[in-house]
């Protein structure tokens, strides 16, 4: 059997389909696409009427430029509506900002009623209690732990302020420094530190006592920050003279 040849039409219709395409996408250059799209259909078009009826070859060449010719004619006037609405929306702003400027100015007379408010309001927010809970640290004495080494023993006075019972160590989180480093907590006899493990009910208070072994004769400085805390907010912060 003769083999037919290939609609030239049909290649050049498929070519520029994928041309168009690709540049109906690009910004800016899809406002040179639209004569790639037209010729894309056109030869499209005649490549597939040539193969339909026997003379040329490429019928699935000729459909394929077709479809993509028709697919950037879409994407470019899906482009130019798009720029054009974004157009429409700014001269709608810059309408709009007149009169918003106007109701600016003639709401300038309250403001200073407004801002009264918000002083108000911003005093309000500072007489409320920044946590749930109240500490206080009231006292360091030094005293031996099992091994007869050096222990600093802190005082605190835990008071809850939540709604719901809560345990100075599941509240707090008490930390004692010797020249710029923390110290570890101690176990001895000479102190209660079961009441630290200890429940307080809403509106309570207790005081708590943790030993820290002490690493030489320096200044303590004991701080309280909660527990679970993003700021880490200072709740106490005390400095004891071992001397």
């Amino acid at each position: 059997m003769e083999k037919k040849p290939t609609s030239g039409l049909a290649v050049t219709g498929l070519v520029l389909g994928i041309i168009a395409v690709f540049s109906a996408f690009v910004p800016l250059l899809n406002l040179l696409s639209f004569p790639f799209v037209l010729l894309a259909i056109i030869f499209g078009i005649i490549g597939l009427v040539q193969t339909m009826k026997g003379a040329k070859a490429g019928k699935g060449l000729a459909i394929a430029g077709l479809v993509l010719g028709v697919l950037a004619l879409l994407v470019t006037a899906a482009m130019y509506s798009g720029g054009s609405s974004q157009g429409a929306s700014a001269d709608a702003a810059a309408g709009a900002s007149a009169p918003a400027a106007e109701q600016t100015q003639g709401s300038a007379g309250g403001a200073s009623d407004a801002a009264g408010s918000a002083d108000a309001a911003a005093e309000a927010q500072q007489n409320e209690p920044a946590s749930d809970y109240a500490v206080t640290i009231d006292g360091c004495r030094v005293t031996e732990d099992y091994a007869g080494a050096p222990v600093a023993v802190v005082t605190y006075t835990f008071t809850n302020n939540s709604e719901k019972a809560t345990s100075f160590a599941v509240a707090l989180r008490p930390q004692a420094f010797q020249d710029g480093v923390e110290l570890n907590t101690a176990i001895g006899s000479d102190w209660d530190s079961e009441k630290y493990m200890k429940d307080v009910k809403p509106g309570s208070s207790s005081t708590v006592e943790i030993g820290y072994n002490l690493e030489g004769e320096s200044d303590v400085t004991v701080e309280v920050t909660e527990l679970f805390s993003f700021d880490e907010m200072l709740l106490a912060e005390q400095t004891f003279s071992l001397k």
